[in-house]
């Protein structure tokens, strides 16, 4: 099976952040953006971060708390990812894009609503982890999910933009020793709570309902 990926331009992803407040993510949907996010670009540049960090008197630090949740599952790797990209659609910005450069805001909410039926969710983008292990002689199969949805994402985004971090959620599917699946993400709330913001926390609680149901629905 291939990974499917959301299609996109950064011109035509930038209109779409600025216009409907849409979470900051990075498509990776090809082999070459898996090597490359995996990189050692991606590594030496967050060595070059931390070094600034520990320097800069803008930069600032405070821990969080985030909850992790692993769901294991007895059916195999291939039956759990077939299970779930068959449940929730891909992000497909080409159909949302129409309506934006119209300035039809209404229809974009339209299509968007359309893209995450009938869960609410949607793929935005997907990492094919595995393929990248094969520079070490050792494929395994794994893929990492961006799983949400852009309209809540904004919901959350309106009160504070810095929650764009956690928007969409990151989840991991991989086959373990036995050959069966197990899921891994962490807790939305867990995530957002940090901002304190009620509106923030009530819609990360919808979600940490949501995104859990979906897992343990393709994977039993």
């Amino acid at each position: 099976m291939t990974t499917t990926g959301a299609v996109t331009t950064s011109k035509q992803l930038k209109s779409i952040l600025h216009t409907l407040s849409s979470p900051r993510r990075v498509p990776l949907s090809s082999a070459k953006g898996a090597l490359l996010a995996l990189g050692g670009g991606a590594l030496l540049a967050g060595q070059c971060l931390a070094a600034d960090a520990g320097t800069d008197d803008r930069a600032s630090m405070r821990p969080v708390t985030v909850e992790h949740i692993r769901i294991s599952s007895k059916r195999s790797y291939d039956e759990v990812r077939s299970a779930l990209e068959s449940r929730i659609r891909p992000f497909r910005i080409e159909r949302v894009m129409p309506f934006v450069m119209q300035g039809d805001m209404a229809g974009a909410r339209a299509e968007l609503e359309q893209l995450a039926a009938p869960t609410g969710l949607s793929i935005l983008y997907s990492l094919d982890h595995g393929l990248a292990l094969s520079l070490e002689g050792a494929p395994r199969k794994a893929v990492g999910y961006g799983i949400g949805n852009v309209l809540i994402a904004a919901s959350m985004n309106q009160h504070n933009l810095a929650a764009g971090l956690y928007a969409p959620i990151r989840v991991v599917l991989y086959e373990g020793a036995d050959g069966t699946a197990l899921f891994e993400y962490d807790r939305p709330s867990s995530m957002f709570g940090q901002f304190g913001d009620a509106a923030i926390d009530s819609v990360a609680a919808q979600l940490d309902v949501t995104l859990k149901n979906l897992l343990l629905e393709v994977s039993k």
